[in-house]
């Protein structure tokens, strides 16, 4: 699983990593890392690691390294201090913070190194957004309308419009929006509402509408807020995915995600405010 860091990390990415971990030959770090990939997994614990990146007077590390670096670096930081608290803010709305005592359980939940490396690669997958003109048809007339992968309305009704058997991707996309929206934008996501219209285009992404008992939270208070929409429906969107994705490890990790959605989102806005919240519209333009 480690050996994945060697795929998502560049070689300058490697080299930066040597020097403020301290750790490999000054000559060949990258290489000495790809040899072992393990040994960037340990570099990314030490702390030495996030003081050389984030607590030196030296440039942004956004004009030396590439964002996965700095995810990798925060995931791995936030997994380790995490566990240090005794209760983690918990947003409600866009302004009520209350602490939750749950310190530990989300350490538990982000030990493992799979769950750290989804972490990182999703929070990856959002520094670029998929987006651009694409063509449908409405009451029998032809309209050019804006695809963003950042609209879960659209997102959805593409889901919707897939057969069964071939909608893994729409759904893993949709629960991946749901938990980036939630986790690293709550305040936005709590502030945006839907329109009827997109509501019941994301409701009908759904292959029953009678399997969402989780649904009964949208009938709440600003149950028309994009925020509590998509909480209710992305453990849902995580479960579809894992049931049609044919890779078994694959499928088990969606799984996991779909049980322990909430955990994932609070981590990630744990994350989020401790260490990314001054970059994070860098990070994210699109959002």
């Amino acid at each position: 699983m480690v050996s994945r860091y060697v795929d998502l990390l560049s070689e300058t990415d490697l080299n930066v990593l040597a020097r403020v971990s301290g750790q490999g030959p000054a000559d060949n770090a990258a290489g000495w890392f790809r040899s072992d990939p393990m040994r960037i997994a340990v570099a990314l614990d030490d702390r030495a690691t996030y003081a050389g990146l984030f607590e030196t007077d030296a440039a942004d590390p956004l004009e030396t390294v590439s964002p996965l670096l700095v995810f990798a670096v925060v995931i791995h930081r936030g997994a380790t201090e995490i566990g240090y608290h005794i209760h983690v803010p918990e947003r409600h709305g866009s302004r009520l913070v209350i602490p939750v005592f749950d310190g530990e359980r989300l350490a538990r939940f982000v030990a493992a190194p799979a769950t750290r490396l989804f972490l990182i690669e999703l929070l990856g997958s959002y520094t670029r957004v998929l987006s651009g003109p694409r063509w449908e048809q409405s009451r029998g007339r032809w309209r050019r309308r804006r695809f963003s992968e950042m609209n879960p309305a659209q997102l959805a009704q593409l889901a919707a419009s897939l057969p069964w058997e071939e909608r893994t991707g729409a759904y893993r996309r949709l629960g991946d929006l749901a938990l980036f929206l939630n986790g690293v934008f709550p305040d936005h996501a709590a502030r945006q509402t839907l329109s009827p219209i997109d509501l019941d285009r994301i409701l009908h992404s759904l292959p029953d509408h009678g399997q969402g008992q989780p649904l009964r939270l949208l009938q709440a208070d600003r149950a028309d807020a994009t925020g509590p929409v998509l909480a209710a429906l992305g453990p849902l969107w995580y479960r579809f995915a894992a049931k049609l994705v044919p890779v078994p490890s694959m499928s088990e990790q969606l799984t996991d995600l779909s049980e322990h959605f909430d955990q994932a989102r609070r981590f990630l806005t744990f994350v989020t405010d401790r260490y990314l919240w001054n970059r994070r519209d860098r990070l994210f333009p699109a959002s």
